[in-house]
C-alpha cells in the first residue's frame, strides 16, 4: 500500500513510513539515556542474531529499557525490584562485555536482580545504622536538630547543693 505526502505529493510505501516513523522516536529516545546511550545501544544491538535487527523490534527493545531506565523499578515472576541509574549501567556493563546473541532481556533481568538485592541490602544497613545513631542520641538525651552546649562552668544549683554537704 502506498501513501501520499499532502505537502509534497511524494508518494512511499507504508511500511517505509513506518519504518521511517520508528527511526525517529528511536532517535529521540537516544537522549533519555545519556551519558549511557551508546551502552544501551550496544546491548540493543546483542539482539541482531540471524540477521539485521529491525527498526520496530529495536524501538520494542529500546522501551522495555527505557521502561527500567526512567522508572528505576522491574519487575520479575510478580516480585518487584528497585535499582539505581548506576545499578542498571553496572548490569548493561556486564551483559555487554559477555558478548552473548539475545533472544529476550531474561539474562539482563537475572543480572539486574543481583544487583538490586546488593543496594536493597546496602539501603538496609545504612538505614539501620541512621536509626541506632538516632536512638543512641535519644538515650543521651540529645534531640535531633540539638545542639549540645558543653561549658567548664558548673550551674549555680550544683554549687549550692554540694556546699551543703
Amino acid at each position: 500500500m502506498n501513501i501520499r505526502c499532502p505537502k509534497c505529493r511524494y508518494e512511499h510505501s507504508l511500511r517505509d513510513a513506518m519504518r521511517e516513523a520508528s527511526l525517529v522516536e528511536i532517535i529521540q529516545m537516544q537522549a533519555d539515556f545519556a551519558p549511557h546511550s551508546r551502552l544501551v545501544f550496544e546491548y540493543a544491538e546483542m539482539f541482531d542474531t540471524t540477521r539485521p535487527i529491525k527498526a520496530a523490534k529495536l524501538l520494542r527493545i529500546l522501551q522495555e529499557v527505557h521502561g527500567i531506565w526512567t522508572s528505576g523499578k522491574f519487575s520479575f515472576r510478580k516480585v518487584p525490584y528497585q535499582i539505581s541509574r548506576d545499578g542498571i549501567v553496572a548490569a548493561l556493563k556486564v551483559v555487554c562485555s559477555k558478548k552473548l546473541d539475545l533472544e529476550n532481556h531474561n539474562y539482563l533481568i537475572k543480572v539486574l536482580i543481583g544487583i538490586s538485592e546488593q543496594e536493597t541490602e546496602k539501603r538496609n544497613i545504612e538505614e539501620e545504622q541512621r536509626l541506632k545513631k538516632k536512638e543512641a542520641s535519644l538515650q543521651s538525651g540529645i534531640r535531633p536538630g540539638e545542639t549540645v552546649r558543653v561549658t567548664s562552668e558548673v550551674p549555680k544549683a550544683f554549687k549550692e547543693f554540694f556546699k551543703g554537704k
